[in-house]
């Protein structure tokens, strides 16, 4: 597979390095001759001086055959102006764009750009993962940022012990995956009983994250 990556600073040299490592073919773009001196004699990459956001530059590197166009430059503008360039002169299937600030993932998604990877939003979502002290913890976030698996406690004295799922309005977009009971998992129905302590597998849109804890009793 190959890849180019648009911007050879910090994040660009590391990813194109881990890229490197893992079989990519990997070509690198960067505009700032001195970083991309460096990128060429620490990298098994092509690396090429230049603007990345011009097709010039990108078919010096290979964009016709590129099966991926990362851009991870400094401006959101700029790494919007390459992924279109990549994907609307070279036909490349997939563009990635860093957005630097979070408020214009949105804009990027709607002008085209197939994925849109924010530091900030990652950083956010780590500490929600990793720091977490509600009832419900998000495990994995599907592409595209709509859905999400997440783990479901049910608290000591729960109030809904011995209800059954049947019972439970549980909001559409909510599918209980499976149950860990003290070790033993359970693959829940219509008639299975929910108990303390249960540990809940969950696949949800995120959206439908409130409706889920009214459904269940289960609070912030």
């Amino acid at each position: 597979m190959k890849a180019i990556i648009v911007g050879g600073g910090k994040v660009g040299f590391y990813l194109a390095k881990t890229l490197s490592e893992r079989g990519y073919e990997v070509a690198i773009i960067e505009n700032d001759k001195e970083q991309s001196h460096y990128c060429a004699n620490h990298l098994d990459a092509l690396v090429n001086f230049g603007d990345g956001t011009t097709a010039e530059a990108l078919e010096a590197s290979g964009c016709a055959k590129a099966d991926c166009v990362i851009a991870v430059m400094g401006k959101d503008e700029r790494n919007l102006v390459c992924c279109q360039t990549a994907k609307q002169v070279f036909g490349v299937k997939k563009t990635i764009a860093k957005v630097n600030n979070p408020k214009n993932a949105d804009a990027l998604k709607a002008l085209g750009i197939d994925i849109v990877i924010s530091a900030t939003d990652n950083i956010i979502r780590l500490l929600e993962n990793e720091v977490d002290f509600s009832s419900i913890k998000r495990l994995m976030q599907f592409e595209g940022d709509e859905a999400s698996l997440v783990e479901i406690t049910l608290p000591e004295n729960y109030v809904l012990e011995g209800k059954s799922l049947s019972e439970l309005q549980l909001p559409p977009d909510c599918n209980l995956a499976s149950i860990n009971r003290k070790g033993r998992i359970i693959i829940p129905r219509g008639g299975t009983m929910l108990i303390s302590g249960d540990v809940i597998l969950c696949v949800m849109l995120d959206s439908r994250e409130k409706e889920l804890r009214k459904a269940l009793r289960i609070k912030d």
